[in-house]
């Protein structure tokens, strides 16, 4: 078989690159979402919050999902997505999660849907939420419970990291939502403290 001439090889080579970068961008990519999870109920009384606009880190504020592959060094999934921005997404689910830790009869709105009439808003700030380049994930967070009547409010920190079960995209944002619903059991224990007082260490 007679080889191909230089410029025809050339060629051939761009024709194929194009076809694949073709077949790549006609690749729709898989979106995930973060979910409620179960939670024990803390004692107390019903109350009536709502969940702040939640404060993300700016390499985290994509669409893409990201993952620490070294230790200055991240990698952005073009084909794995959120299925809205995770800012958002954190609030709502954080309400969720907190309502069905609450005592029964509470309810728990976010920024987007409160009516004015909330007992207490809690404020979140993320200083981490993606997992190490061993897949362990990581969520940082500061937080404090604003009430409408009145006192000064604490700021409170955790760090919460778990493992997913295995190394899928899907097994890490099932893990990702199992450490914002571990914040939500400290962030509920907070709001049934009375004003000023802060949580047993």
């Amino acid at each position: 078989m007679r080889a191909l001439p230089l410029p025809r090889r050339g060629l051939l080579a761009g024709l194929l690159a194009a076809a694949a970068l073709a077949a790549c961008s006609s690749t729709p990519p898989k979106v995930y979402t973060l979910a409620t999870v179960p939670g024990a109920a803390v004692a107390g009384r019903p109350v009536t919050a709502s969940v702040a606009a939640v404060e993300v880190p700016k390499y985290l504020d994509r669409p893409q999902i990201v993952r620490r592959s070294g230790t200055v060094e991240l990698g952005v999934e073009e084909f794995e997505r959120w299925g809205e921005p995770l800012a958002n997404m954190v609030q709502r689910v954080l309400a969720d999660d907190l309502a069905a830790r609450l005592p029964a009869g509470s309810v728990v709105t976010t920024s987007r849907t409160l009516s004015g009439d909330e007992a207490l808003t809690v404020e979140l700030a993320l200083g981490r939420f993606d997992p190490e380049a061993d897949g362990t994930v990581v969520l940082e967070a500061q937080w404090r419970v604003q009430r409408k009547s009145g006192g000064r409010p604490r700021t409170e920190t955790a760090r919460i990291t778990r493992r997913p079960a295995d190394d899928s995209t899907a097994a890490e944002v099932r893990t990702m939502s199992d450490a914002l619903g571990e914040l939500a059991d400290h962030i509920a224990q907070q709001i049934q403290l009375p004003a000023g007082r802060s949580k047993p260490r």
